[in-house]
């Protein structure tokens, strides 16, 4: 099995090193427009096989993904502080195009994974550009909202996250969307675990709300960047795709005319269906505005 990651810097360095550690891949080539970094992380992570996996590890040009099985894209710019997703789209649309026009000559049969943002806008770019199955591309997606908001429900609720059913969908951004009205605890609506529930510092649903929207901005003004979480995030949404796991998730999808984040089956050929979900009228109303977001930028990349 073979990966190659477009992007050695801090997302697609991590997101390498995750991947490495669940033992999946016999080769992993990193492709940056930096050689030297991709070189040394190359290097770095090659040292670190002997307590994993044996795996080819190196860097390589566009020629060197042919035969990938999967190939992630972190490449870009990265998100400043008080800069929205969304205002990354002009620095990065033109990197997605090129990888795409390298994918399509030298692997064109690989699942594509993309990580940059805005994740929603540019995986639809990638898609129209690699003139390809829907199902074989996807981003990243609420994914990572989806864990923020399940870890903080953990937290909140005293209970592991691992029995928390709950999913953001919606644009991997600021119009993002908790869907409350399908999230359950244990088999249980959440509002009425909530209503059994006497905690006196619980920080309720609002509030666990408005931490996910703003996680990212908080990591960012703090430490410049987000890394970790999306690594783990990208590493088993990879290893259940390889593993055929049939896996609900929120990646970034074709839903309509846009690519959005949204739950859908997931399993070795991409994805399978997309899982319709019960919202309230507001949480409906909340998305439809999300995705006309989605839309109008689309319009403006157009134009």
């Amino acid at each position: 099995m073979k990966l190659s990651i477009y992007g050695a810097g801090r997302v697609g360095a991590t997101t390498a090193f995750a991947i490495l550690e669940k033992r999946l891949f016999d080769e992993i080539v990193l492709v940056d427009i930096n050689k030297s970094l991709a070189e040394g992380e190359a290097m770095d992570l090659l040292h670190s096989t002997p307590f994993l996996k044996r795996t080819i590890i190196r860097s390589g040009n566009a020629e060197d993904i042919t035969g990938s099985d999967v190939i992630i894209i972190t490449a870009g710019a990265s998100q400043k502080e008080g800069e929205t997703r969304l205002q990354l789209l002009d620095r990065n649309v033109g990197i997605i195009q090129k990888i795409a026009d390298e994918i399509k000559q030298y692997s064109p049969q690989s699942i594509v994974i993309n990580v940059t943002n805005p994740v929603d806008v540019l995986t639809y770019v990638l898609w129209k550009r690699l003139e390809t199955d829907s199902a074989k591309v996807l981003g990243t997606g609420t994914i990572l909202d989806t864990a923020r908001l399940r870890s903080l429900i953990g937290i909140n609720c005293q209970v592991s996250p691992v029995s928390v059913h709950a999913y953001v969908i919606g644009e991997h951004g600021d119009s993002e969307v908790v869907a409350w009205s399908a999230a359950t605890i244990g088999g249980v609506k959440i509002k009425e675990f909530c209503n059994c529930c006497d905690r006196k510092n619980c920080l309720g649903l609002e509030k666990i709300e408005e931490e996910v929207r703003n996680a990212a901005y908080e990591i960012i003004k703090r430490k410049g960047a987000t890394n970790y979480a999306i690594a783990q995030a990208t590493a088993n949404f990879v290893e259940s795709i390889l593993k055929d796991e049939q896996r609900v998730w929120t990646p970034s999808v074709l839903y309509e005319d846009i690519y959005i984040g949204y739950p859908a089956i997931v399993g070795r050929q991409g994805v399978q269906r997309i899982i319709p979900l019960q919202l309230s009228r507001e949480e409906e109303q909340k998305f439809i505005h999300s995705c006309e977001i989605i839309r109008n930028t689309l319009r403006q990349l157009k134009a």
